[in-house]
């Protein structure tokens, strides 16, 4: 118990007068002069006394001025925390999150720390002159004589209380940020009406698909509108290509935190894997009067989009636990707030369809998502993405009708025709710099049609271009497209159909 509440109140004298000694940290408790940063932690709130330390100076003085003072800016990101109470978290938390950096880092200055917790260098500094009193860090060097830069590295004593933090989360990001801020931040993201150039940004992402002038009309309208789309058809006509290219052409922008802090638990949102920031941030001093300016617990990024394949399973629908790192995974819902979250290869999920639109669709349509924790707790926060479902399934095989009206664009795309598929033959020649003889390709796509049992798909123009290129590179040749090499790439192409059709006739 005395162990524990050195942990939980160990820096509590910095802020109060004289740091207590460990025998009176463990044997009675501290002074009653509680901050009101730290008072939101205590069971019954103490009476305030003059203080002469500069951190409790530092609290009273912030306090004051966030008070009286209103917010002046009315950006989507928000200003930079001033105060301890604006930051939202327990000192128990900030102590081990700094000290677990500091871990890992190895011998940081003030301009790394504040930049790797995304805090200002006041509180920032405050913190460190805190754990530099409870001889739980001890300063190294200065890095710069007349900055006072300093350099920090973990004191025995810190290192002893750095292994119980690892013990409770492995976490050591950004700071994170409340679940309440959270939802603030999100909801004014949502309402905001930014101009991302979509219609410009979705011929870009059609412009060399050879499509219907119907379906392309339907496909840019259903795109542009960001709202749930299902695009069916037979697999090989470009469903993936667009979708992906479509997200590849996303104009516009997400605000997202590195991580949310909700019932003592961390749940990491920011993904350098999916996430592409739009601002860098320096390791130096030079960044440091930004950060004064905006809360560097929020990261800036491209309209994000997560595309999921048939390996998706249910895992992905809610909260991820990592038991090793001892933090949570925000589900891909989450992490594509403001952006776009593709299905594709719809139906073949380790998911029953039904279950997979009644998780995103209901929640979807009422504004807000509930996540639950492993402990039970349930976290409430916005739904805001643009449902994207690629599928070569019969859609009323999917859902029942309720759950498919939800669903408010429904977009076919057909095998192509004669004319087509000659064209996306034409292009891809072009593409792969292949010379063509007169009539080749009217051959190919006649001798093609023409096939018994052959349903063309617009990838077969390249999967036999492709043979061809490959044959003509084992025999030492130049490719050529002329009748002959068709015939033999054709030929290598629908065996497999041919000796089965076969194979049926004798049986």
């Amino acid at each position: 118990m005395a162990e524990d509440r050195e942990r939980s109140e160990g820096i509590f004298g910095v802020f109060n007068g004289p740091a207590t000694t460990e025998a009176e940290g463990a044997g009675e408790q501290p002074s009653d002069g509680i901050p009101s940063f730290f008072a939101r932690n205590t069971q019954a709130e103490a009476e305030p006394i003059e203080s002469t330390d500069s951190m409790s100076a530092f609290i009273s003085r912030s306090t004051a001025v966030a008070e009286e003072k209103e917010l002046e800016d009315d950006s989507l990101i928000p200003p930079a925390p001033r105060t301890f109470s604006e930051v939202g978290l327990s000192k128990a938390f900030l102590t081990d999150l700094t000290l677990k950096i500091i871990h890992y880092s190895g011998t940081p200055s003030m301009a790394q720390l504040v930049r790797r917790l995304g805090l200002s260098q006041e509180i920032v500094s405050q913190l460190l002159s805190a754990l530099t009193e409870e001889r739980l860090v001890e300063i190294l060097s200065q890095s710069d004589l007349y900055t006072g830069n300093y350099r920090y590295r973990l004191s025995e004593r810190g290192q002893g209380r750095v292994s119980e933090a690892l013990e409770r989360t492995r976490y050591a990001g950004p700071c994170p940020v409340t679940a309440e801020q959270y939802n603030t931040v999100i909801k004014r993201l949502i309402e905001y009406k930014q101009d991302t150039g979509s219609r410009t940004r979705i011929k870009a992402a059609m412009h060399d698909l050879v499509l219907p002038s119907a379906t392309t009309d339907s496909l840019a309208r259903a795109l542009y509108s960001e709202r749930s789309t299902i695009i069916y058809g037979p697999s090989g006509n470009g469903k993936t290509v667009l979708l992906e290219r479509y997200c590849e052409e996303m104009g516009g922008f997400s605000l997202l935190p590195y991580a949310i802090y909700a019932y003592g638990q961390v749940i990491r949102v920011f993904d350098q894997s999916i996430h592409t920031p739009l601002e860098q941030q320096g390791d130096d001093s030079t960044s440091l009067k930004d950060d004064m300016k905006r809360d560097r617990r929020w990261v800036m990024v491209k309209r994000p989009a997560i595309v999921l394949g048939a390996e998706m399973d249910r895992e992905a629908l809610d909260l991820g636990y990592d038991p090793s790192a001892r933090f949570y995974q925000a589900p891909p819902h989450v992490k594509a707030t403001a952006g776009a979250l593709v299905i594709d290869d719809f139906g073949r999920q380790q998911i029953p369809t039904r279950d997979l639109l009644t998780r995103w669709l209901i929640p979807m349509e009422r504004g807000w998502d509930s996540l639950t924790l492993a402990t039970g707790e349930k976290l409430v926060v916005p739904f805001k993405v643009q449902l994207l479902f690629s599928t070569n399934m019969p859609v009323r095989e999917l859902a029942d009708e309720a759950l498919l009206r939800r669903i408010l664009y429904k977009i076919q795309i057909a095998n192509p025709d004669l004319q087509s598929f000659a064209e996306i033959m034409r292009r891809a020649c072009l593409h792969k710099q292949i010379k063509v003889e007169d009539g080749a390709i009217d051959y190919a796509v006649s001798r093609t049609f023409e096939q018994p049992g052959q349903k063309p798909r617009g990838s077969h123009a390249r999967d036999i271009l492709e043979i061809m290129i490959e044959s003509a590179a084992f025999d030492g040749r130049e490719a050529i497209f002329n009748r002959e090499s068709f015939d033999h790439a054709f030929h290598l192409f629908v065996t497999h159909e041919i000796e089965s059709s076969i194979e049926n006739d004798y049986e």
